[in-house]
């Protein structure tokens, strides 16, 4: 059996059992709903625009049902990292790709949880931890930023490494990628301590020991440095100019000044997904007034996107991976969205002389 054939086995095997988490039917079939309301990529995400099911039953599943949110997280973070495992079967030592960042949805008003003002953007803030490896890739993490006085973004993304599974660092070289807003001596201690590597940017003002007490700025590309904070292995820097800017990463493995550049560049993979959870999986469309509401609501994009992904295939848009992910895992919802809409438009088909009839076959 092929990998894809696994994965598909396994996509189905995700959706009959996250589905099946809520304990009672009228709440099974809210859940469906809502899972197809953020696998519709071409529709804006939003309770009213909910088919088969009224706004009202779905904000009550979102803020007020007692259904296990945390078994839903469960299920979906076994598959997901199960999908990387069966990925990379029959692989060496392959390598993860763990790329940590935060990501701010701008919200007005206060009423919203969590909302708070964070590099001057008003709005909810989640750190989100993202694999990667080959084409198998999705968010399989996150925490809120609740703003000062609470846990750090670095502080939040360390918990997120410490959640990776004991069997995918055993399978795995596991290598972290993150931008310099997670430079500090205590992230990379954490990775270190973890046994990852790491291509971490780094502020041109950040100061060295090596070689002599320069900033980074002041390094040559590809050149070994030592950090002034951070008296371990000496690392790589390697750094790009984008127009005006200037850009700095230091490696922990030994690299060439160019590889170091190009592997900080795949974190953009994290950066896509911000970019397409927020415009076409609803991630930015959020408006629950509970914290449950939020914890609900991201479990459900990530759920998505991670359906989408699983039914990706080469030249393939996102938007149409969700649209077989729906029909494949759902396909009495996107049965009843078909009739659905030839009940509406029948006057339409019968002015036109057109008059569908159709039965379901037993058999």
């Amino acid at each position: 059996m092929s990998t894809s054939q696994i994965l598909g086995e396994r996509v189905r095997i995700l959706a009959d059992e996250f589905l099946a988490v809520p304990t009672t039917s009228y709440q099974q079939r809210s859940l469906e709903a809502a899972l197809s309301m953020f696998l519709d990529t071409a529709t804006k995400t939003a309770l009213h625009r909910a088919e088969l099911v009224s706004k009202s039953a779905l904000s009550r599943l979102l803020n007020e049902y007692p259904w296990d949110t945390a078994q839903g997280w469960a299920i979906l973070q076994r598959a997901q990292w199960d999908a990387l495992l069966v990925a990379a079967r029959r692989k060496h030592r392959p390598l993860l790709r763990l790329s940590v960042d935060l990501t701010s949805i701008e919200k007005k008003g206060s009423t919203l949880p969590f909302v708070r003002v964070y590099n001057e953007v008003h709005g909810i803030h989640l750190v989100v931890l993202f694999a990667e490896y080959g084409a198998v890739k999705f968010p399989v993490g996150y925490r809120v930023y609740r703003g000062k006085g609470t846990a750090t973004p670095v502080t939040l993304a360390r918990e997120l490494l410490r959640t990776v599974p004991d069997a995918i660092r055993r399978r795995f070289r596991i290598r972290v990628l993150a931008d310099s807003g997670f430079e500090s001596a205590v992230f990379l201690d954490e990775v270190r301590q973890l046994g990852f590597e790491f291509v971490v940017g780094v502020r041109s003002t950040r100061r060295t020991m090596h070689p002599g007490e320069v900033t980074v700025a002041d390094c040559p590309h590809g050149g070994y440095i030592e950090l002034k904070n951070w008296p371990h292995d000496p690392l790589v820097l390697g750094r790009v100019d984008r127009g005006d800017r200037v850009f700095h990463a230091v490696s922990s493995e030994l690299m060439e000044g160019d590889e170091v550049v190009a592997e900080g560049a795949k974190r953009w993979s994290e950066e896509s997904f911000f970019k397409e959870g927020k415009h076409q999986f609803g991630l930015a469309q959020f408006a629950m007034r509970t914290a449950v509401g939020l914890d609900r609501w991201v479990l459900l994009v990530f759920l998505a996107w991670t359906l989408a992904i699983l039914h990706r295939e080469t030249g393939m848009t996102l938007e149409a991976c969700a649209a077989l992910a729906l029909m494949t895992v759902m396909p009495d919802v996107h049965l009843n969205r078909l009739l659905l809409t030839f009940s509406r438009n029948s006057e339409f088909l019968r002015q036109h002389g057109y008059s569908l009839r159709y039965a379901r076959c037993n058999s």
